[in-house]
């Protein structure tokens, strides 16, 4: 964090040479703006779009814990839009997740226009564009996916918006993570690349900064592994990340596929998802966290204390390979993994700066 501005009080300021006076009312708004700048005693608003992969373990408050710590005069504000096993085309099309990305700016006529078209959708097992709702699936190669499975997210997204409609608090955002889950693919301009880029435009309008966050629910190994597990999934992952890094140019990205990669190259006895279960640990929800704040801020998490991950589904006061809920991140595997965090995230982006 950059140091405050220092010696602004004085009523005047004398250019060398010139003795030209400053009012101070310019002087108090210049360090304002230079306050601001630096990041000194700044609130931070971060909107978080995704599915489980954000809501367990609750990676947004991680992420507000570890920003904080990094930087104890910066006030980190998350909250999060979430529907399980959901990606980025149907938030966009089908659940209107910007309605709450525009929040500050949506009039109510628009948000009820936005309920009616979604009641409209639950009353066919149709998708009302065949031909888009088709040709996402047929990149991500599955067929036949049925409309009317997604009716009852439907139902949650209006009553989200209802409750938008009756109580909007017009935040306004400084970031929106939008996470990839199953959804990346090489296919130009589908999947995970075209729905980000759909709502990054409508960020970018709200004056707001995007966050990429790339999960890696394919590579995250169960048991100990020798060498990298699916790694032509992460290589595709990336090269997804690298063409929306320099199409979108986004504040950060969070390149959860090569941090894993570089992990199990060479052998590791660390493991990043349940056995009981096809979510990511706490150990590798840890490692997210980690990722965002080296991502976010461009330096090291290395000797944060950050250092606990809580479950947040449990099954008779456990996690669901029946361990504790609660993980504390100790010595060398703590400091492991923020280092192994911290070169991901400088690797990427000298793969991206090489593009």
């Amino acid at each position: 964090m950059l140091q405050p501005v220092r010696g602004l009080g004085k009523q005047i300021v004398k250019r060398q040479g010139v003795g030209m006076k400053i009012p101070i009312s310019f002087l108090f708004t210049f360090g304002i703006l230079l306050l601001s700048e630096a990041g000194f005693s700044k609130d931070i608003n971060i909107l978080f779009l995704g599915n489980s992969y954000t809501n367990r373990h609750d990676i947004p408050d991680l992420v507000e814990a570890v920003l904080e710590e990094g930087d104890p005069e910066t006030d980190v504000h998350v909250s999060r839009v979430i529907y399980g096993g959901q990606n980025m085309f149907k938030h966009s099309t089908y659940y209107f997740s910007q309605s709450f990305l525009e929040q500050s700016t949506i009039t109510n006529e628009e948000i009820e226009s936005r309920i009616a078209k979604m009641k409209g959708f639950l009353e066919s097992k149709k998708a009302p564009d065949e031909e888009e709702w088709n040709t996402h699936w047929a990149s991500l190669g599955k067929s036949k996916v049925s409309f009317a499975d997604i009716h009852s997210h439907i139902k949650k997204a209006i009553l989200n918006h209802e409750a938008l409609l009756s109580d909007n608090p017009k935040t306004k955002w400084d970031y929106v993570v939008l996470q990839s889950w199953r959804d990346t693919t090489l296919e130009p301009d589908q999947g995970y690349a075209k729905y980000a880029a759909k709502l990054a435009d409508i960020a970018r309008e709200q004056g707001t900064g995007v966050i990429l966050y790339l999960t890696s629910p394919e590579t995250q190994n169960i048991t100990p592994v020798t060498e990298a597990y699916q790694p032509e999934s992460a290589e595709r992952d990336l090269k997804v990340a690298l063409t929306l890094a320099k199409t979108l140019e986004p504040k950060a990205v969070v390149p959860v596929p090569l941090a894993i990669r570089n992990i199990q190259e060479g052998g590791t006895r660390l493991a990043f998802r349940y056995r009981n279960d096809g979510h990511p640990n706490q150990t590798c929800a840890y490692l997210v966290a980690n990722l965002f704040y080296a991502a976010f801020t461009g330096k090291s998490p290395e000797g944060l204390a950050f250092d606990t991950v809580t479950e947040n589904k449990e099954k008779e006061g456990k996690d669901p390979d029946g361990g504790e809920l609660t993980v504390v991140f100790k010595g060398k595997t703590k400091r492991y993994l923020q280092r192994m965090a911290f070169e991901a995230v400088q690797e990427f982006e000298s793969m991206a700066e090489a593009e």
